[in-house]
């Protein structure tokens, strides 16, 4: 795996779709989730991410949805804290199929998120913690 080719090929991929008159072509579009999935299968991180985001929010059916949060949840964690919030959310939902609500993998992502800077999952830490009680 030529990783430096794999990046730029990526680049070019996202350069294209950040062209709104151009993504408008449904075969353009085709194409370009044809690529995104060959460099996210290829293990590159940032196609696991985008690709994945597209899949969990604008995936056609259930199974493109859960198919994105497997895509994110092989890159979660404090680097990736968007993917982590994800997760997060996931978890804490349990409307994807294969991620049930589970607290503890939801608490989790959730801290992986906040300790990479996520804004919403400071927030959600900082809600929670003035919200419990404490005990004297």
């Amino acid at each position: 795996m030529n990783i430096r080719r794999d990046q730029l090929g990526f680049w070019c991929l996202k350069q294209v779709f950040h062209q709104s008159w151009l993504t408008r072509y449904r075969w353009v579009h085709d194409r370009l989730m044809r690529g995104f999935r060959h460099y996210a299968d290829r293990d590159l991180a940032d196609a696991q991410e985008l690709y994945g985001f597209l899949l969990l929010h604008r995936g056609s059916d259930i199974g493109h949805r859960a198919s994105g949060a497997r895509y994110l949840s092989r890159v979660a964690s404090v680097d990736r804290p968007k993917a982590a919030w994800q997760m997060h959310q996931c978890y804490r939902d349990g409307n994807v199929p294969g991620f049930a609500a589970d607290a503890s993998r939801a608490e989790h992502y959730l801290r992986l998120a906040a300790e990479g800077g996520h804004p919403l999952a400071l927030d959600h830490l900082t809600e929670t913690a003035t919200l419990a009680p404490r005990a004297e």
